[in-house]
């Protein structure tokens, strides 16, 4: 079975070549710009992982209302929280709302695809 991604970040660049690169890797992704976009794909179709930006409109931590959003109504999708802001506060409020894996931009694809791989194998 293919792994679904949902990928939400508010640079276009990025999510293309994030889709591109793990859509050669055998994923099958889709991409959100934003959070009413991404809920709405959620409300659609069952992801395997969910991988956010935090920072997706003017400074407001939208990544972390996606990924309440996605605790909050039983979605089973792993949840992956990237952000170029990265703090301590930043990593405390991700662990406090259960984010699976928390990475710091930027990040290579292939440290990206590997931490995907680790993610996963986790539920095998």
């Amino acid at each position: 079975m293919t792994t679904r991604i949902l990928i939400v970040d508010d640079e276009r660049a990025l999510l293309s070549a994030m889709s591109d690169y793990l859509g050669g890797r055998g994923y099958a992704c889709e991409c959100a710009s934003e959070v009413a976009e991404a809920i709405a794909l959620l409300g659609r179709f069952p992801f395997d992982v969910v991988i956010t930006d935090i920072y997706l409109s003017a400074m407001q931590t939208d990544g972390f209302v996606l990924l309440s959003f996605i605790r909050d109504n039983g979605l089973r999708s792993r949840v992956v929280v990237m952000t170029a802001h990265d703090s301590p506060e930043m990593v405390r409020e991700a662990e406090r709302l259960t984010a699976d894996l928390f990475i710091a931009k930027p990040v290579p694809m292939t440290q990206l695809d590997e931490a995907l791989a680790g993610l996963l194998e986790q539920n095998r």
